[in-house]
């Protein structure tokens, strides 16, 4: 039973340094604030911070494809077939000769 527990809160060091580093850089905690944190409060921090991230990152994406998708539509607009389609070249001015 008790490494059952145990097994539930590992955690390989390497993921924890990674995590304890993008709570100090996103949250600006110092990593004495970071230790002193009771597990609970780490796990919220975590979760929060993920959940943030992915937020900002999904908002990103669809702004990414927007303007993507907009740069498509003016690129065709400037598809050079389209363009002499709609090219209307200067008329003559009529001018009328004076009679000698």
């Amino acid at each position: 039973m008790e490494s059952k527990v145990f097994s539930l809160f590992r955690i390989s060091l390497e993921n924890f340094f990674k995590t304890k580093f993008y709570l100090g850089i996103h949250l600006r905690l110092q990593p004495s604030e970071i230790d002193n944190l009771d597990y609970y409060e780490y796990y919220y921090y975590v979760q929060n911070l993920k959940e943030h991230l992915d937020k900002k990152n999904k908002s990103e994406k669809e702004q990414q494809e927007g303007a993507e998708e907009k740069m498509s539509k003016y690129k065709k607009g400037m598809n050079p077939s389209s363009m002499a389609n709609n090219f209307k070249g200067p008329s003559m001015p009529n001018i009328s000769m004076p009679k000698i």
